[in-house]
């Protein structure tokens, strides 16, 4: 499985659960897990060519020891997260990955339904279903006027010279780039990320004048 790029997207705070529950009937052991939250991710390291990824979460609302694993499933294709990331979020618990890679043959995700299933320690699985939908016309050239509009809602990334995230917010006051570097301390370069339902598009690296790519 991949690892995470250095600049981690913390839309969420991650918090690890383990799960001890003794005595329970085994109407009280089956796992429910009733939906999952996908979103297909466009990062466009660059103006062109944009890496696409898919994270995908499974809402557990059910009482389970600790949950295993999560598979995602399309066709011919499947992905399985093992040792899932778990973290509490509107008052569920929520278990998978953010960083799941295209299928090797393909440089996309296939559009359409998926299937997934949720595996507790003692062997309980839940499945249900997803959609991954997406425009193909954001394969092409990264332009910053495609996002504008009531469609898709933007916010700013801004990192240090090592990747971490320092800021992550809406521009409400409408700051230039220039102006955001200036008030952020350490800010080495920025991104602007837009969303549209379950897509997230990830803009190409800006940095601070003077700074480049290096951090140099």
């Amino acid at each position: 499985m991949e690892k995470p790029p250095p600049e981690k997207f913390n839309f969420i705070s991650l918090s690890i659960f383990f799960f001890c529950i003794a005595l329970f009937s085994c109407a009280e052991d089956k796992i429910d897990a009733p939906e999952a939250q996908a979103n297909i991710v466009f990062d466009f390291e660059d103006e062109k060519n944009p890496a696409q990824r898919l994270s995908v979460f499974v809402a557990v609302v059910s009482n389970v020891r600790r949950v295993e694993n999560v598979s995602a499933s399309h066709g011919e294709y499947f992905w399985k997260i093992e040792n899932p990331v778990l973290f509490q979020s509107r008052e569920k618990s929520w278990a998978g990955h953010m960083h799941l890679s295209p299928p090797p043959n393909l440089e996309k995700f296939p559009r359409g339904e998926y299937s997934f299933e949720c595996v507790d320690a003692a062997g309980n699985s839940a499945q249900g279903n997803f959609f991954v939908d997406y425009d193909e016309n954001l394969f092409g050239e990264f332009l910053s006027e495609n996002f504008s509009g009531g469609k898709w809602s933007e916010r700013i990334a801004v990192y240090s010279e090592i990747g971490e995230l320092l800021h992550f917010d809406e521009n409400k006051k409408n700051q230039s780039d220039e102006k955001i570097f200036h008030e952020i301390k350490d800010s080495k370069f920025l991104r602007h990320i837009y969303q549209s339902q379950n897509v997230i598009c990830l803009g190409p690296k800006i940095f601070k004048e003077g700074v480049d790519e290096n951090g140099q």
